[in-house]
């Protein structure tokens, strides 16, 4: 954890142990001792007690030195999926936003392999079934083809996941934070930063994890949606009505948009089609 790096007036005291105060808190602008300070990043230090209200310690992705990288990671899933809302009150102790961009590029990425792969995996059953289930020469080699469309998929998950889920990723998490916090900007609404608001956004990509499960892979987005939501609402502090209308109302234009270019598109070749 960084040391402190606000100055505190010459004979400040700690308001907890009544010792000389090494910072003051960004979130209550109490006086605190380093056994009061919980994270302290580019300038900004959180008490304990402010910090109260998220997890106990630094979230589990910040701790993977800790804890190793396949469980922190893990940890942090379960933690953003089962407590958003203490997950996003627990204030950052890393510098920079890079590990949680990265987290959230990792759960897209791995949502897609597994998707693969149990997609070949089906394919192979098909392929299976039609082989066994089917009279007649063309059983087989309709089973053959199933098989062998899923033996491809198996074997090239890995390459089409990483050719389409970092990048995917990336794109998807600036363009979603970029997009809300111009939205709470411009309502003046913003008491976080840019950072911030990219570090919900990328976080928030945990449910991406289990798009390969059937039916709930449908509703991920929705998920995602949600927890982008709570997370705006902690580090902004705006209220979940500005939280829900910088998450989604930009996903509205944009639909609304597309539909627009479409029904643009279909007019004007009607318009140009001769006289009948």
């Amino acid at each position: 954890m960084n040391a402190p790096v606000e100055s505190v007036p010459p004979g400040a005291t700690c308001g907890e142990h009544d010792v000389a105060a090494s910072f003051v808190c960004d979130r209550c602008g109490t006086f605190g001792c380093a056994d009061c300070l919980f994270a302290t990043v580019k300038e900004r230090s959180v008490c304990r007690t402010c910090a109260s209200k998220g997890f106990d310690e630094p979230v589990a992705w910040e701790r993977r030195k800790e804890l190793g990288l396949i469980k922190a990671y893990f940890a942090t899933i379960k933690q953003v999926l089962e407590s958003p809302t203490r997950f996003f009150r627990t204030p950052t102790t890393v510098d920079g936003v890079f590990g949680a961009v990265a987290h959230g590029a990792m759960s897209v990425t791995l949502g897609l392999f597994a998707s693969y792969v149990l997609a070949g995996l089906f394919m192979l059953a098909a392929g299976g079934t039609f082989a066994a289930v089917l009279d007649g020469p063309g059983a087989a080699e309709a089973g053959g083809i199933f098989a062998g469309y899923g033996c491809a998929f198996i074997g090239l998950s890995p390459v089409l996941a990483l050719a389409a889920g970092p990048a995917n990723a990336l794109l998807g998490q600036v363009f979603a934070a970029g997009c809300a916090h111009g939205t709470l900007a411009l309502a003046k609404k913003t008491k976080g930063s840019f950072e911030d608001t990219l570090r919900v956004c990328s976080y928030a990509n945990a449910p991406y994890l289990l798009t390969f499960i059937p039916l709930l892979g449908s509703f991920c987005w929705f998920w995602v949606v949600g927890i982008e939501v709570i997370g705006l609402r902690e580090v902004h502090g705006c209220g979940t009505d500005w939280a829900a209308f910088a998450a989604i109302g930009y996903r509205v234009a944009f639909v609304f948009a597309i539909v627009a270019l479409y029904a643009l598109v279909f007019f004007g070749l009607f318009a140009m089609l001769p006289p009948a």
